[in-house]
């Protein structure tokens, strides 16, 4: 994650050097976008587990979540942004329900993934190098995880995760390309997994409400100018 990072800040700054004046909007059609969010959330979640003795519903606990989202956009007209990003998301949780349909007392675990996919914004100007923006996107990743336990037993779990995000934000722009931007979205996150113990399958599903407010920069720039804002 370390190297992730440098690798990040030294392209923001070589983009930065090889950058030159121009006069043209910052979200004008044929320029790019390149930058970070970071992000701190908290959620409740419902949990539904099926296995060959029946099914459990009910509550899947809480969790906090913390979120790195690099990304690159091109402005395929006025305004609009499309783009790809990576959402690093490092997750704590508690479940409110035994998954192994017992009733043992929560569980608390922590584990950290990596999505990847599209977002799409569209921004409105106003004033003097300011912007208001609708914003969404969408991630998917998946992991496989395999453990042995104290009593020597072999567990593997398999997940695959779906995100879909919504929300407002705004924009200040400085007349070197950099702007400062604060987002608050809802976030919807889907998460199916298949448990084996010794052959013994179980799948679960899980299903995640959010809000969070995240804060980052972002570099505008055209080719190799910089995208100024009046």
């Amino acid at each position: 994650m370390k190297k992730a990072i440098f690798l990040f800040t030294f392209a923001m700054f070589a983009i930065s050097l090889a950058a030159q004046d121009g006069a043209f909007q910052p979200t004008q059609r044929g320029n790019f976008v390149i930058g970070s969010r970071i992000g701190f959330s908290t959620a409740k979640s419902t949990i539904e587990v099926e296995s060959t003795t029946g099914t459990v519903k009910g509550d899947g606990g809480s969790s906090s979540q913390f979120n790195l989202a690099p990304g690159i956009g091109y402005f395929f007209a006025n305004n609009l942004v499309l783009g790809v990003g990576m959402d690093w998301l490092r997750t704590n949780s508690e479940t409110g329900v035994d998954v192994s349909g017992g009733t043992s007392t929560p569980q608390e675990s922590s584990n950290n993934n990596v999505l990847f996919g599209p977002f799409m914004r569209y921004f409105i100007p106003f004033g003097d190098g300011t912007a208001f923006f609708l914003g969404s996107s969408v991630s998917f990743g998946n992991s496989k995880n395999q453990f042995t336990g104290n009593d020597n037993v072999t567990q593997s779990i398999s997940t695959s995760l779906l995100t879909i995000g919504v929300g407002p934000g705004f924009t200040i722009f400085s007349r070197n390309g950099v702007a400062l931007e604060a987002l608050a979205k809802y976030n919807f996150a889907k998460s199916d997994s298949e448990i084996d113990i010794q052959g013994v399958k179980r799948s679960s599903q899980a299903w995640t409400n959010a809000i969070d407010f995240s804060v980052g920069l972002q570099y505008y720039f055209g080719g190799f100018r910089t995208a100024t804002s009046n």
